[in-house]
């Protein structure tokens, strides 16, 4: 393949390996956060296992860019073609809704049955927020916890569906956002979670690496993908990132992170051009799975932890905990994917509007 040019139709294996590995550093995040509640023993994994795990929220800035990257590269064609809209809506609804549907009613029917706590809000305006996915209150008190970053995944999607309308308002919107965000952010001061937070400046890293991806020739890809991981690793310790929940008031610190993952996703996207790319199966089902592993971690984590504490295992063994928890939580997201995300998804786009055909790899 000649360089700067895109291949169509042919999925980029290495954004597969990468949505499963931003999926599996989420998981290690929380397996050592639920782990370490005091009702299920306080346990603390330390070493190295603590210092990586400490880090896992990564992975939801990784999986904003790779979304930037992935619905530009999927819908490029579709820009200022209106026609295309009702096939991206319908791609997008069809690819977060009915799997995120089925696994929140599953656990909003679970607690009120007794099984976990309630401890969500019901209000109409939180269980709106829950299953539309848009915020009809200001801070949502969702269910499903990790659903807060699909609030900005579904912010990013309504946004560039404009540019699909219209190729100019679509730039002039994404130009007002970008100032808004960083207005907001270092003028203002804002923690606001919503359409300003400095969250989103992700999605920007992810479509500036399509571009990029567009233009660049391939060689450099191994060079760029290297000092992305080279700079990821120098910025990891800083003392900034040691609380997800202080991000939203440390926006240079936020912003900093999206460079390394824009470099290592342009660098793998541009060295797979290249050299081509084989993963291995298990890598691949890590990156198919990876949105159902994302939604059911967390229930699957405090279930386990819920048995150990109750039957006292591993309690001296931190550790060791961590590393029966951590792989169950895959596998059971995995499980999940083929028994329940996987057939839905088939069943739901079997009645797509006509034209919505829908692209392998990136769906």
């Amino acid at each position: 393949m000649s360089e700067g040019r895109v291949k169509s139709g042919n999925p980029i294996q290495s954004i597969q390996v990468m949505r499963g590995l931003a999926s599996v550093s989420v998981v290690a995040f929380h397996v050592g956060l639920i782990m370490a509640h005091v009702e299920y023993g306080g346990l603390h994994p330390f070493g190295w296992i603590e210092a990586v795990a400490s880090r896992g929220w990564f992975g939801v800035n990784f999986f904003f860019v790779l979304s930037g990257f992935i619905i530009f590269l999927a819908h490029a064609k579709d820009i200022a073609k209106p026609r295309q809209l009702t096939t991206y809506l319908w791609r997008r609804f069809s690819r977060v809704y009915p799997a995120y549907w089925a696994f929140l009613t599953l656990f909003i029917a679970a607690a009120f049955a007794g099984v976990g706590k309630i401890n969500f809000g019901i209000t109409w305006g939180d269980l709106l927020s829950s299953y539309t996915l848009l915020r009809w209150v200001n801070e949502p008190s969702l269910p499903l916890k990790v659903a807060w970053t699909l609030l900005f995944e579904v912010l990013f999607y309504c946004i560039f569906a404009i540019a699909i309308l219209n190729r100019a308002a679509g730039a002039v919107v994404l130009a007002c956002w970008f100032v808004a965000i960083m207005i907001s952010s270092f003028l203002l001061h804002s923690l606001d979670m919503g359409w300003m937070s400095m969250w989103n400046i992700n999605f920007f890293f992810g479509m500036l690496a399509y571009l990029a991806y567009r233009q660049l020739p391939d060689w450099l890809g191994l060079p760029i993908g290297t000092l992305g991981i080279f700079l990821l690793v120098a910025l990891a310790p800083r003392a900034a990132y040691e609380s997800i929940e202080a991000q939203q008031g440390l926006p240079k610190d936020l912003l900093a992170l999206g460079v390394p993952f824009f470099l290592i996703l342009l660098g793998f996207a541009l060295a797979e051009r290249r050299h081509g790319f084989v993963p291995s199966w298990p890598l691949l089902v890590l990156g198919e799975a990876s949105y159902a592993i994302y939604l059911v971690h967390s229930a699957a984590i405090s279930i386990l932890c819920q048995i150990f504490f109750r039957f006292q295992i591993g309690q001296s063994s931190p550790n060791l905990v961590f590393w029966f928890i951590f792989p169950a939580a895959v596998v059971a997201g995995v499980l999940a994917h083929f028994l329940i995300e996987r057939p839905l998804t088939q069943l739901i786009r079997r009645g797509k509007p006509e034209g919505a055909q829908l692209a392998a790899g990136f769906r």
